[in-house]
């Protein structure tokens, strides 16, 4: 109560000097939108021979998707595993190559932070040599 009667008082003799005051509104600042972090998926799996199963070392490997304008490639390692990372959400086309083994692709749909799976098994180019081989070992 002392407290307000001061203030008045100061009030009071202060509007005698021809001192003014204005009030200050307290204003609530307006919040900044911050876009949420897009979360980033990746694609990733293993190059295989059809027929026998075993990983293709040195296959070439490339992901595309003309939704996003996005394309990239890789080669994969000896264990026939490949791996592509920092992908947007959208539509994409995975193709396989190695020589002597016919071309493969595989079509997905990547989810918003999602992490696909996508082996390929790629087919032996076939050269009917007489031999009985398949051709299938040693890559």
């Amino acid at each position: 109560m002392f407290k307000n009667i001061a203030l008045s008082l100061c009030f009071i003799m202060a509007s005698g000097y021809g001192f003014s005051y204005n009030t200050v509104k307290a204003q609530t600042p307006t919040p900044t939108l911050v876009p949420t972090p897009t979360l980033k998926g990746s694609a990733s799996g293993t190059v295989t021979a059809k027929k026998s199963g075993k990983p293709i070392k040195r296959a070439k490997v490339s992901l595309k998707s003309k939704e996003l304008n996005f394309k990239d490639k890789t080669t994969t390692d000896n264990d026939g595993k490949y791996v592509f990372s920092d992908l947007s959400a959208g539509n994409y086309t995975l193709k396989a190559k190695k020589h002597g083994f016919k071309n493969a692709k595989k079509k997905f749909e990547l989810a918003e932070g999602e992490n696909e799976v996508a082996d390929i098994q790629l087919k032996k180019e076939t050269s009917d040599d007489g031999n009985g081989d398949d051709g299938d070992g040693g890559y």
